[in-house]
């Protein structure tokens, strides 16, 4: 009995640590990623880091991606959706009671991401599974900088197609599932928890009525006010 109680301990155990584990198959094309956040800002403080969002979740379908980020208690949220057939970036923004809406085009320059020119990408031989799915290890490098080398990993066996494109890992022909990054000015780690293949409604990636168009300029400026 008591190697039973034991044994049952371990297995619980075992679940709760690290991301969680799924059985698939085959390559998948439709589900949900769920991500850990990390802040590496040391200058922030605890009660700041508290406001900030944990995680975030990533849905796909027919190479469409979606992801809401929500901080400050829900007072400020940010919902991106990926359009691959109209090869458009769709950034929501909700302040309180006010709705923006703000477009880029796939593989121009975002205005979320940090801007890493000459960045290095070295593809390392060096697997690992995450979540139940095959990672591919690289060395991410920037010449002439005070950031210091960083790896990532990312897996081929989730089928979106130009995920990357607005992110300075455009040439990673994969999605990632750990790597760091400079989001909405914060330097940030992000680690998949949780991946599962599901049914996702197409209607999740239709965009919401009473959204104000906003040019680059405007949305630059909302995100300056929040990050003061």
């Amino acid at each position: 009995m008591k190697f039973r109680l034991l044994l049952l301990s371990l297995l619980i155990i075992t679940g709760l640590i690290g991301c969680k584990k799924i059985q698939h198959k085959d390559r998948i094309r439709e589900g949900y990623i769920e991500y850990n956040i990390q802040y590496l800002d040391d200058s922030l403080d605890t009660f700041m880091k508290g406001l900030l969002p944990k995680k975030m979740t990533v849905k796909f379908k027919n190479n469409n991606t979606i992801n809401k980020i929500e901080g400050f208690s829900g007072i400020v949220s940010f919902t991106h959706i990926q359009n691959f057939r109209d090869r458009e970036n769709i950034t929501l923004v909700k302040v309180l009671n006010k709705k923006y809406k703000y477009v880029e085009r796939l593989n121009d320059e975002s205005l979320f991401f940090e801007k890493l020119p000459g960045m290095k990408i070295e593809l390392l031989d060096e697997t690992k599974e995450i979540c139940g799915f095959n990672s591919h290890k690289a060395k991410i490098t920037i010449p002439d900088s005070d950031i210091e080398p960083f790896y990532i990993f990312f897996t081929k066996d989730i089928i979106i197609n130009n995920v990357n494109a607005l992110t300075p890992f455009k040439s990673i022909e994969g999605v990632l599932l750990e790597f760091q990054i400079k989001f909405y000015g914060m330097p940030m780690k992000l680690t998949a928890s949780n991946i599962k293949e599901a049914e996702v409604a197409s209607e999740e990636f239709k965009i919401p009525e009473g959204y104000e168009s906003i040019n680059k300029k405007t949305m630059a400026e909302i995100i300056n006010l929040l990050k003061q």
